[in-house]
């Protein structure tokens, strides 16, 4: 039997040396990790967390410059809550490297609004899940809820559209 190794694609493939390499470049810049992330990744952030605290780091620190080590997806929203600070993507790759940060996951990316309005419409693919299971998704959700009742502004219409295909990227 083959079992998956319960690592993410695009946090996995974030480079410890690399990193140090963009810092130098950005000495100012907070480091954001995302904890799927490679422990020498980890080690030089100044903030471990889940893409809500990593959003709301940007939004509330107090630093210009950010280093941010997740889904490439996240940023737009990081961009509009955030639009006077600037952000750089944590590198994936090494200097040889045709891309040095594709931190892009092809499975999110699947996910659009019109899909789940069908999911939801047609009813034609149910999801069924453990009842404990659903008790913990039913924190997260109203953990997120509560998050966006307090931060009114942090759900505002975007300026510009979504990327088709990719979502808010």
């Amino acid at each position: 039997m083959l079992l998956w190794d319960a690592t993410c694609v695009v946090h996995d493939e974030f480079k410890g040396i690399e990193l140090e390499l963009l810092r130098q470049e950005h000495p100012r810049a907070r480091v954001l990790v995302h904890p799927e992330s490679p422990e020498s990744v980890i080690q030089q952030a100044d903030l471990v967390g889940s893409t809500t605290q990593l959003l709301r780091a940007v939004v509330e620190m107090q630093a210009d410059e950010f280093i941010v080590a997740t889904d490439a997806g996240l940023f737009h929203r990081m961009r509009q809550l955030a639009p006077g600070k600037a952000l750089f993507e944590a590198p994936t790759a090494g200097a040889s490297a045709t891309c040095k940060s594709c931190a892009h996951c092809p499975w999110m990316a699947m996910n659009s609004v019109r899909k789940l309005v069908q999911c939801l419409s047609d009813q034609a693919q149910p999801i069924e899940l453990d009842p404990g299971v659903i008790r913990a998704a039913r924190t997260c959700i109203e953990r997120m809820l509560d998050f966006t009742a307090r931060h009114p502004n942090a759900t505002a219409v975007p300026a510009t559209g979504f990327v088709p295909n990719l979502g808010a990227a």
